[in-house]
C-alpha cells in the first residue's frame, strides 16, 4: 500500500475550516485512508499542530488531547511512537501537563533517564520525572 507523509498544515485542516478549500482537500484525503493509501503523521507534527490549535485557534488543551487521541485511532494513519504519544496524552489528561512537557518526561524516562531537569515550575509540580533545576 502507498503511504503518503502529511504535512502539520494536512492534519490541521483535517480540525478547522479556516480555508475552505484546503479544508475540502485534506477531508477527501482523508477519506481515502486505511483504503487506497495510508498516511504517516511525525511527532514534530503532533507538537505544532498543539501549538497551532491552542495558540492560534484558541483550542483548549482537553480539545487538543480529544485530537490528537482522534489521529490515533485514524484508519489508515500512522502515528510515530503511537504507544508514547498515547503516554503522554494520558499524561495530559490525569496531570493537566503540557504535551510537549510530558512528550519530553515520556521520552526522557523511557530512554532511561533518572529524571528530566527543568525550569518550568508548573511542568516540575505536575509531571513524574521531571525536577525544577535550581
Amino acid at each position: 500500500m502507498t503511504v503518503f507523509g502529511l504535512d502539520t498544515n494536512v492534519v490541521l485542516r483535517l480540525f478547522v475550516d479556516d480555508d475552505p478549500v484546503q479544508r475540502k482537500a485534506a477531508l477527501k484525503f482523508g477519506q481515502g485512508l486505511g483504503q487506497d493509501y495510508s498516511a504517516f503523521v511525525t511527532v514534530v507534527s503532533l507538537l505544532e499542530l498543539d501549538w497551532a490549535l491552542r495558540s492560534q485557534y484558541r483550542y483548549e488543551k482537553r480539545h487538543v488531547v480529544l485530537a490528537i487521541d482522534r489521529l490515533l485511532h485514524t484508519r489508515g494513519l500512522v502515528v510515530e511512537d503511537h504507544t508514547l504519544v498515547l503516554k503522554a496524552l494520558r499524561l495530559v489528561e490525569k496531570s493537566n501537563a503540557d504535551f510537549a512537557d510530558a512528550l519530553i518526561a515520556c521520552r526522557s524516562i523511557e530512554e532511561g533517564c533518572i529524571s528530566v531537569k527543568t525550569f518550568d515550575a508548573k511542568a516540575a509540580r505536575n509531571i513524574p520525572g521531571m525536577e525544577r533545576l535550581t
